[in-house]
């Protein structure tokens, strides 16, 4: 009996331990679990976490289902506008089992549940693409598009499509991917080509419009600029004659300082360029160099340039002199 003890007792403990494992199930906080009686589904579902008991197989089961988000990703394929225009749309679903009776009931099998929950999703894009015009999915103009109204038309009816008929809520729903076959996004590129070069020409003709105004304003100040710069210039022409007026009249009153400064102007013009002049100081204006008939006095130069400026005539003798009204030949200067 002692050497059967050993046997016995592993024996005990490997049916407490199937008994526990028959008896006893464990839900995690991210399961909720329903239990069938003899394949009948009880109407509540457990959703609190922790160990809990049932009796054994085959009089009770349990089902335990995830209640994390699962994605669910629709196949891509042509679907036609209500304009007979044809486009690709990809949408995603994010979904839980909220009422596990109702999806159990429905489908016993999940992956059925779920291939009957992306059938049903495909149906309602395309019945809501159906609804729609072609415009309302690819536009350049942002107020013809209704992409945002058509995604949540979308999501309301596999919402409700999945709420009362598989016991599944939709936390998420979108549109992924949105495509056009080659030959309409062609069509589509050549239109906005056609648009924007059309924006180009209507810029480029507001430019020049604009720049034509420019132009004109700009011209406007110019000639008014120009007529108060042509104003000034009267004024000081003006004013410039006025006190030449003023030098002359002066001048008038001191004849010899004009002939000087005459004669200055023009030692200055010959001057001007650099070169080698031999100069008589006989001729006027170099006669300033003549200390001694810049010194004489005004009366005897003068007398002296018009005795010089006097014909010659030949006397008898042979001698000639200044032509007198005597006919004699006056006694020169010393």
């Amino acid at each position: 009996m002692s050497s059967r003890l050993p046997s016995i007792l592993a024996a005990v403990v490997l049916v407490a331990v199937l008994g526990f494992y028959m008896c006893f199930f464990e839900v995690r906080t991210t399961e909720v679990a329903i239990v069938k009686t003899f394949g009948e589904v009880r109407s509540d579902a457990i959703t609190e976490p922790g160990l809990k008991w049932k009796w054994p197989w085959p009089v009770q089961e349990v089902v335990k289902y995830d209640t994390r988000i699962r994605i669910l990703e629709d196949t891509v394929e042509e679907t036609p506008t209500i304009d007979s225009r044809n486009v690709t749309i990809t949408t995603f679903t994010g979904w839980v089992v909220s009422d596990p009776h109702k999806f159990h009931t429905a489908y016993p099998n999940p992956k059925e549940g779920e291939q009957a929950l992306r059938t049903k999703i495909r149906a309602h894009k395309k019945a809501v693409i159906g609804r729609h015009r072609f415009s309302e999915f690819v536009s350049t103009q942002a107020e013809e598009r209704k992409l945002d109204d058509i995604e949540n038309e979308m999501m309301q009816l596999v919402a409700d499509e999945a709420r009362q008929g598989f016991g599944v809520d939709i936390k998420v729903f979108g549109i992924k991917k949105l495509g056009l076959p080659t030959e309409v996004t062609s069509q589509i590129f050549e239109k906005m080509k056609a648009e924007q070069k059309t924006k180009a020409i209507n810029f480029e003709a507001e430019g020049k419009a604009k720049a034509q105004d420019i132009l004109a304003e700009a011209r406007s100040k110019k000639e008014d600029v120009l007529a108060e710069a042509q104003r000034k210039v009267d004024e000081i022409e003006s004013d410039g004659r006025r006190r030449v007026g003023e030098i002359y009249r002066n001048f008038e009153a001191h004849p010899e300082l004009q002939i000087f400064l005459d004669k200055l102007r023009a030692i200055e013009e010959i001057l001007r360029e650099r070169t080698t002049v031999f100069f008589d100081t006989n001729q006027v204006p170099i006669d300033l160099f003549d200390d001694e008939k810049r010194l004489q006095p005004r009366e005897l130069r003068l007398d002296l340039e018009a005795a010089a400026a006097e014909p010659v005539l030949q006397s008898s003798d042979g001698q000639s002199g200044p032509e007198t009204e005597s006919g004699a030949t006056p006694e020169r200067m010393p």
